[in-house]
């Protein structure tokens, strides 16, 4: 913050009590029958946050064989931050995009491996201007427990096959 040259002082404040009521959004929220039926249409784009050797299936993923959903792109969280782990400027989250061939103006749903690092997905859209990602919250963990083996894309088990 200091770093960054924003305003520090040294007064204790006291801020106004407030009230914040959430609102659950289910349209932003991906259930594993919704991504199942999404193999066969193609109605959105699904974007995977895991490292690139866990999506291709070539490393573990925390005891959990990897792969991906078919259709699936994949775009590592960390490939929207900067070394000082800031989030890119726009443009550049937006060529990243484009270079992956994902179009925001379509409907887009977000996974990793349990719905955590998927919402950086959603926060690199959202700084882009789109407000509707939806997030997978089961993402490989569950995928992987209840999908039927032709839906789990693996180069591992390509090879060995």
């Amino acid at each position: 913050w200091v770093k960054e040259g924003h305003p520090v002082t040294a007064e204790v404040s006291q801020p106004a009590p407030a009230v914040f009521k959430a609102k659950l959004n289910m349209a932003l929220v991906k259930t594993f029958e919704e991504m199942i039926q999404n193999v066969g249409s193609l109605r959105f784009q699904v974007v995977d946050s895991r490292p690139e050797g866990r999506f291709r299936g070539t490393e573990l993923d925390q005891g959990l064989e990897s792969g991906h959903i078919p259709g699936a792109v994949n775009i590592p969280f960390r490939s929207f931050l900067t070394e000082t782990g800031h989030e890119k400027s726009i443009e550049e989250i937006q060529e990243i995009f484009r270079e992956k061939k994902v179009d925001l103006s379509k409907p887009l749903t977000a996974t990793c491996r349990k719905g955590v690092t998927a919402c950086h997905i959603a926060l690199a859209a959202y700084l882009c201007g789109k407000r509707d990602v939806a997030v997978y919250d089961g993402s490989w963990s569950e995928w992987f427990h209840r999908a039927p083996a032709r839906y789990k894309v693996s180069e591992l088990k390509r090879n060995k096959a």
